[in-house]
């Protein structure tokens, strides 16, 4: 499992702790607009929202997130966005322990998942389920200090033989 900093460990510690401020206090435009600034697309239709029982989904390829026009779809967002977070930010990696995760759960939560997921599948479901019930401001600074983006490399001077007034011929993309 990944060390966690102390700063994210105490924004997740946090979050388990149940809070007025939860994602029924932002409009639902409001999420989108914190994922979209994070480099995510958000859709309300895809071809597979006809799927009985779908709220939504995360496609990987694509850095999209489909929100189906049914249930409470703040906290649809949040979860598939927190499916998002796992595979771009996390590489798979669970954040939440088992322990954490149970604790904020519900037993029908529990139950549901008991039944429906397996194994690896569990955890990353649970995760998603008890992320998206969080605070959205403490939810987004996770996200952020998890998903940080890694600078671009600076770029190369030319070099000093290169005849003054002539440009480099640079090949590639």
């Amino acid at each position: 499992m990944a060390r966690l900093n102390p700063a994210v460990a105490s924004l997740v510690l946090a979050a388990l702790v149940p809070l007025a401020a939860r994602a029924e206090t932002w409009s639902y435009q409001r999420l989108v607009d914190a994922f979209e600034q994070r480099g995510f697309r958000v859709l309300g239709s895809h071809p597979r929202c006809v799927e009985r029982g779908l709220y939504g989904l995360y496609l990987r390829e694509s850095r999209r997130i489909v929100v189906c026009p049914r249930g409470n779809l703040n906290d649809t967002l949040l979860h598939e966005g927190w499916h998002a977070v796992q595979s771009r930010c996390l590489r798979g990696t669970p954040l939440l322990g088992a322990d954490e995760l149970r604790r904020g759960l519900s037993r029908r939560d529990q139950q549901d998942l008991a039944r429906l997921y397996g194994g690896e599948r569990w955890q990353r479901e649970a995760e998603a389920r008890v992320m998206a019930r969080r605070d959205p401001v403490s939810y987004f600074r996770v996200v952020d200090e998890l998903c940080v983006s890694p600078t671009a490399p600076p770029i190369p001077a030319p070099p000093v033989s290169a005849p003054q007034g002539q440009g480099l011929k640079r090949t590639g993309s």
